[in-house]
């Protein structure tokens, strides 16, 4: 396996994530306490992947580091915590502050990057998950405060309801909407219309930046 370095380090993220999202997608299917701790393992996996595949400075390293030991001291002593909600607000306001960091380190290697290559068209695919996954652990935190915040959804476990979140954010995102999961407040409201709009223009930003920055290669290139 290559070294992770700056012309690779989008593919190894992507390839966590899109785990990431498959094995939460079997959960959903698949209701087992095995896969459970698998899940856990992957999500070990992907902030270490995150920390180590995008150049960060030391306060997000040490910060990522911080988030695994918590993550699995939790997992470790989850017997002698009663309180599922707790673990819930844990996991999911550590992965919002994983994904959301992750997203500005992937913006920043992005948009300063001169070159387009193979490895920034996959981190533009990386940047997109990222955003997805923000709001899908957005709309979980909206489900653990109000269990009635999007129609469509059952009141489960949020491990349970990430997949079936995470379709809804992505279709969300894409401005697609089939409609089997619809907003049911002003807040679950709001943070919908935010996430297409986020969308709208996150196609026009980064492809405009990719493009600018392909022209620009090609005009050193003709000097």
């Amino acid at each position: 396996m290559k070294k992770i370095s700056h012309e690779n380090n989008f593919n190894y993220l992507f390839v966590a994530l899109a785990l990431l999202l498959f094995l939460m997608a079997l959960l959903h299917q698949v209701q087992t306490s095995w896969l459970n701790d698998i899940i856990e393992i992957v999500i070990l996996l992907v902030f270490l992947l995150g920390v180590h595949s995008l150049k960060a400075d030391r306060s997000w390293m040490w910060a990522v580091y911080f988030m695994v030991v918590l993550t699995v001291v939790i997992f470790m002593t989850k017997n002698l915590f009663d309180s599922t909600a707790f673990r819930a607000y844990f996991h999911l306001f550590i992965l919002l502050f994983f994904f959301m960091g992750s997203f500005r380190l992937s913006v920043k290697q992005i948009v300063m990057s001169r070159e387009i290559d193979q490895n920034m068209i996959v981190g533009s695919i990386v940047l997109y998950l990222l955003l997805g996954l923000v709001w899908t652990i957005i709309y979980l935190l909206l489900l653990t405060v109000y269990p009635d915040a999007f129609n469509g959804l059952e009141s489960l476990p949020w491990q349970a309801n990430f997949s079936r979140v995470a379709y809804y954010s992505f279709v969300t995102l894409t401005t697609l909407g089939y409609g089997d999961i619809s907003p049911s407040n002003s807040v679950s409201e709001f943070f919908v219309y935010s996430e297409a709009i986020v969308g709208v223009f996150y196609m026009a930003i980064i492809v405009s930046s990719l493009v600018s920055a392909r022209l620009d290669g090609f005009s050193r290139g003709e000097k």
